[in-house]
């Protein structure tokens, strides 16, 4: 009578995987029509990039503090410097 049982860790960790690989297939497609729609409205992509990301911020550090917020940011200055961080265009 208890709830559904899913094997051993191993298929719960892949479950898991899977179902975080859906969300983030879903957000990125959420996002990018989203970014399309305001493009579409001749909304400059330096502005719709700061809002974004601005409010992200400050609602990830509502939801999770400021610890998290630090934490992000610091991830993605390392990705920076590491060069992962960089427009898919070659510019010749």
């Amino acid at each position: 009578m208890g709830g559904i049982v899913l094997g051993d860790k191993r298929s719960r960790d892949k479950l898991t995987v899977l179902i975080e690989r859906e969300k983030r297939a879903y957000t990125q497609e959420t996002f990018n029509e989203v970014w399309d729609d305001l493009r579409k409205e001749d909304i400059e992509p330096a502005f719709i990039a700061e809002i974004f990301i601005h409010d992200t911020l400050r609602r990830l550090a509502e939801e999770h503090g400021n610890d998290k917020v630090s934490k992000m940011l610091s991830h993605f200055n390392e990705l920076n410097e590491m060069g992962v961080i960089v427009s898919e265009r070659t510019i010749q």
